[in-house]
C-alpha cells in the first residue's frame, strides 16, 4: 500500500517538473545547513571517545560552598591533587594534572600567532590518546610539543624538532616534539602542551586549593568507583582542614570520561564542552531553517490546489477515505523531503571543501547514527510540511468539486498565509542585519587607524644587537622614524603589577616596553604630559606613559594631577609619570580597554617598527631593507610583516563571514521562493478575473498593478516592521563591542532597500506572466 502512494508521489512529482524542482531547491538549500547543525549535535556526544581506557577514566571536578551559602560547581581542581591521590591509593593506576592558560602567542621571529596552550604532565600521554609523530616529550622547563598542523604553519616542510618558539612573558621554548593529527573533538583542544614544569616555574598560585587545574585519574582494572568516591571524601577532608576560617570549602567528584560531554551541569571552567543548552541552539537552528523551507512547500501545495481539486474529487467518489488521501499527500511532501536529503547532502560535501573553521564538525564517528539522525529529523520535516496541505486538500467536498463549484478561496486562512509571507521577510532581514553589523564591525576592527595608527608601519623581529641595524635602517631614503617596542599593540603583551606606592595593593596592567619613537609612530593622543625621553640611557627607564585607566586603577586623580607622581612597577621598582595619553583599544575590541603602561625597557625591544614618509609597495620596501639585515645577520631569515595587512588579516575572519553571507543567502533564497509560492498561488485564484479584464480592454500594465498591490503591501508591512527591529538588532550587535564605529546606517539602507528590490522584482516578473496569458485560455470553458 505504502508502495502504491510512492509511485502516485513520484508520478505527481514528474508531472509538475517546476513545481517540484522549486520545492527539492528550497528544502535542499536549508537542509545542508540544519544536518550542518545536527552534525555538532552528534558530534558533542562523541567527543573525547578516541581514548584508550574511558571506563576506568575519571576527572575531578569541585564542588565550593562559600561562607554565606553560595555553592558553585567547577571542572577544575587544584593543581596537587593529582600527586596526592596517586601517591596515597594504590589503586589509582595513573593520575595528571593539566592546566589551561588562555592568550598565548608565539613567534618564531618571522611570524606570530596566536595558539590555543596547555601545560601537562608525562602521565598525561599514558592515559590519554595524543601520540606523538617524532621526537619526544620532555618535562624540563621551557619545552613544549607542538601539533602537526602548527609546526607547518610555523616551520613548513622542516623539521620543527629542535626549534625555537618565543614567548613574550615565558622567553624562548624548545620544541621536542610534534603530535600526529588527532581528532579536533576533544576537550583537551591545543595547538601546543606545555611541560607543567614551565607551569610550576612561573606560577603564583596556591597549589592545594586554588582551582587551576583539572585533575585526571587512570583506575586500576578492578577497583571501583565507591572505592574512589570514599578517597576523594577523605582528601576533601584532608584539604579543608588547612583552610583558613571563612574560606570556601572544597568538596572532591568522581566524573566518567565518556560524562563530560555535554555539560548537563553547567560547570564553571568547562572549557571546549558543549552544554545541554548548545545543543538546543544547534537544534533550534536546524529546526527554524528547516521550517522555513517547510513553510514554502505548504504555500507552493496550496498554490496548486486548483489542479488537485478534481483528482481529489475523483479519488473520494471512487471510494478513497480521507486518511487515505492525507497519507498520499505526505507520501509526496516525505518523497520531496527525502530527494531534498540527497541534494542536501551533496551540497553539504561541496560546502566541506571550501569553508575551513576550526569550530565547526564536518565527521562523526558512528555514520550510521548520524544518517538515522538525517533520515528521522527529514521524516519528521516531510510529515510535518505535508500536513497542513494533507488536511485542507483531503477535506474537500466531492460534489462541489466535480460541479466546478469550489474555489481556492477557503484553501487555509488568507490571513495565514500573509502573516507567513510577512514573517519570512522580517525574519530574513533581521538575519541579514544581523551579519551586516558584525561584517562592519570586523571591517571597522580590521581597518581602524584611530585607536593607534597602522598606515606605513612595517615591523622587524630582532634579536639582541640590534642598535647597529637600527641606526642604518634609519638612513634608508623612505624612512621617516625608527621605533623599538617588545610586541606591537593588536596582540597579547606582557603583564606587570602596579601601585600607588610601597604599601598600596596592586593592580594589573598590560606592559609595553616601548621608546618614543615607537609611540610617535603609533599617533597616540596625549591628555597630559609629554612622550618618554628620546635618550637611550638607562635613565631613560625611569619614566612611563600610562593610559587613563591606569590612573583610575591607581588613584592618581587627573591627568594633569598624575605628571611627575611615581609608581611602582612589579613591588621592586619606582618610576615617574611622564605622560598620560587617551584610553585606546591595543588588542581586543569587545572589552574596555585595560590598564596599560609603556615604558623604555631596552631588555624586552623586539620588534622594529618603522615608519614611512609616505605609502611604499611592501615587497619593494622589504627588497631596500634585506641586505641591510643580511650585513648583521648572514643567516638569520628576514622577519618582515606590513603591519596593516598583518592587523587586517589578525581581526577580519574572512572565513567566518563568508559561512554567515552563504547561510544569509541561503535564507533569502527561500524567502523569495515562499513569495513566489504565494504570487503563484494568487494568479491562479484569479486567472479567470484576469482573461475577463483583458477582455474588456484592461493593459498589462493595469492587471500588473491590480494583483501585485496586495503583496507590495505586504512587503511594505515587512519593511515597516523591519526598519525599527533591524535597528534594535544593529544597536544591539554594537553594543557587544566596547570599541566600535556606531552603527552603519548606509550598510543598514543597502542591505533593506537590497532585500525588497529582489523582492519587489519577484512580484512583478511573476504577475507579469500572468497578466500576459492569452485570454482564450482561460475563458475558453466559459
Amino acid at each position: 500500500m505504502i508502495k502504491n502512494y510512492f509511485k502516485t508521489a513520484w508520478r505527481n512529482l514528474v508531472k509538475h517538473k517546476l513545481f517540484s524542482f522549486i520545492n527539492i531547491a528550497g528544502l535542499g538549500l536549508a537542509i545542508p545547513f540544519a544536518l550542518l547543525c545536527l552534525i555538532q549535535v552528534v558530534a558533542v556526544f562523541e567527543t573525547d571517545n578516541f581514548h584508550p581506557h574511558p571506563e576506568r577514566t575519571y576527572r575531578i571536578i569541585t564542588d565550593t560552598k562559600a561562607a554565606n551559602g553560595s555553592f558553585v560547581k567547577s571542572a577544575a581542581s587544584p593543581l596537587a591533587l593529582a600527586d596526592d591521590i596517586k601517591t596515597n591509593y594504590p589503586f589509582v593506576e595513573k593520575a595528571t594534572a593539566v592546566v589551561r592558560q588562555y592568550g598565548w602567542e608565539l613567534t618564531n621571529r618571522i611570524k606570530s600567532i596566536n595558539v590555543n596552550s596547555i601545560y601537562v604532565e608525562p602521565a598525561f600521554f599514558d592515559i590519554f590518546a595524543f601520540p606523538l609523530e617524532k621526537g619526544a616529550f620532555s618535562n624540563m622547563p621551557n619545552t613544549l610539543v607542538i601539533t602537526h598542523e602548527m609546526a607547518t604553519i610555523f616551520f613548513g616542510t622542516a623539521d620543527a624538532v629542535g626549534k625555537t618558539l618565543s614567548h613574550h612573558d615565558y622567553g624562548d621554548f624548545i620544541i621536542t616534539g610534534v603530535l600526529k593529527p588527532y581528532k579536533r573533538n576533544t576537550h583537551f583542544r591545543s595547538d601546543v602542551m606545555v611541560s607543567m614544569e614551565t607551569y610550576k616555574h612561573f606560577a603564583k598560585e596556591n597549589i592545594n586549593k586554588d582551582l587551576t587545574a583539572y585533575t585526571y585519574l587512570l583506575l586500576k582494572p578492578n577497583a571501583g568507583e565507591k572505592t574512589l568516591d570514599a578517597a576523594l571524601l577523605a582528601v576533601a577532608a584532608k584539604t579543608n582542614n588547612t583552610l583558613k576560617t571563612g574560606e570556601a570549602t572544597l568538596h572532591f567528584r568522581r566524573q566518567a570520561l565518556e560524562k563530560i560531554s555535554p555539560d548537563f551541569e553547567d560547570l564553571q571552567d568547562n572549557a571546549y564542552v558543549e552544554d545541554y543548552q548548545d545543543v538546543a541552539v544547534n537544534l533550534l537552528m536546524a529546526v527554524a531553517i528547516i521550517l522555513m523551507a517547510g513553510f514554502n512547500y505548504t504555500n507552493l501545495t496550496l498554490a496548486r490546489s486548483l489542479s488537485r481539486a478534481k483528482e481529489v474529487g475523483i479519488r473520494k467518489v471512487t471510494g478513497a477515505l480521507r486518511y487515505q488521501l492525507v497519507i498520499q499527500f505526505i507520501c509526496e511532501a516525505v518523497l520531496i523531503a527525502m530527494l531534498s536529503l540527497a541534494a542536501g547532502f551533496v551540497i553539504l560535501k561541496i560546502m566541506q571543501q571550501y569553508i575551513h573553521m576550526q569550530w565547526l564538525t564536518w565527521e562523526v564517528d558512528n555514520n550510521i547514527l548520524l544518517w538515522t539522525v538525517f533520515i528521522l529529523f527529514t521524516l519528521l520535516t516531510g510529515t510535518i510540511a505535508g500536513a497542513i496541505p494533507a488536511r485542507i486538500l483531503s477535506a474537500f467536498k466531492p460534489a462541489k468539486v466535480l460541479k466546478g463549484s469550489i474555489s481556492p478561496a477557503s484553501f487555509g486562512k488568507t490571513g495565514f498565509r500573509k502573516s507567513l509571507v510577512v514573517v519570512q521577510f522580517v525574519a530574513t532581514c533581521c538575519y541579514v542585519f544581523f551579519i551586516g553589523s558584525f561584517y562592519s564591525q570586523f571591517q571597522y576592527m580590521a581597518t581602524d587607524n584611530k585607536n593607534f595608527n597602522r598606515k606605513n608601519i612595517y615591523n622587524i623581529s630582532v634579536n639582541e644587537g640590534y642598535r647597529l641595524l637600527q641606526n642604518d635602517m634609519a638612513l634608508n631614503k623612505d624612512v621617516e622614524r625608527v621605533g623599538l617596542v617588545s610586541t606591537p599593540f593588536g596582540g597579547t603583551s606582557a603583564v606587570c603589577h602596579i601601585k600607588k606606592d610601597g604599601t598600596g595593593q596592586n593592580s594589573s596592567a598590560s606592559y609595553y616596553a616601548a621608546n618614543a619613537d615607537f609611540i610617535s609612530n603609533m599617533q597616540l593622543q596625549f591628555v597630559a604630559g609629554k612622550n618618554l625621553p628620546q635618550s637611550n640611557s638607562d635613565s631613560a627607564g625611569n619614566f612611563v606613559v600610562l593610559n587613563e585607566q591606569a590612573l583610575y586603577a591607581l588613584g592618581l586623580g587627573t591627568a594633569q594631577e598624575a605628571i611627575g607622581k611615581s609608581i611602582v612597577l612589579n613591588d621592586d621598582k619606582t618610576a615617574i609619570v611622564q605622560g598620560v595619553v587617551k584610553n585606546f583599544c591595543y588588542y581586543i575590541y569587545q572589552f574596555n580597554t585595560q590598564p596599560l603602561v609603556m615604558q623604555y625597557n631596552p631588555a624586552q625591544f623586539h620588534v622594529l617598527s618603522i615608519k614611512t614618509k609616505k605609502q611604499v609597495p611592501a615587497a619593494d620596501f622589504k627588497a631596500s631593507l634585506e641586505p641591510v639585515w643580511k650585513k648583521y645577520y648572514p643567516h638569520e631569515a628576514f622577519a618582515f610583516t606590513d603591519y596593516e595587512k598583518d592587523m587586517y588579516n589578525r581581526y577580519y575572519p574572512g572565513a567566518d563571514m563568508q559561512f554567515l553571507g552563504m547561510v544569509s543567502f541561503v535564507i533569502f533564497v527561500i524567502a523569495i521562493l515562499g513569495l513566489i509560492g504565494m504570487v503563484t498561488y494568487s494568479t491562479e485564484k484569479r486567472i479567470k478575473e484576469i482573461g475577463i479584464r483583458k477582455v474588456m480592454g484592461a493593459s498589462v500594465n493595469a492587471i500588473i498593478k491590480e494583483l501585485s498591490g496586495g503583496f507590495v503591501k505586504l512587503i511594505a508591512i515587512a519593511a515597516a516592521i523591519c526598519i525599527p527591529v533591524g535597528y534594535g538588532i544593529a544597536w544591539f550587535s554594537n553594543n557587544m563591542f566596547a570599541f566600535n564605529n556606531g552603527i552603519n546606517i548606509k550598510l543598514m539602507l543597502l542591505l533593506f532597500f537590497l532585500v525588497f528590490i529582489i523582492a519587489l522584482l519577484t512580484i512583478i516578473i511573476n504577475t507579469g506572466k500572468a497578466a500576459m496569458v492569452n485570454p482564450v485560455k482561460s475563458l475558453r470553458t466559459e
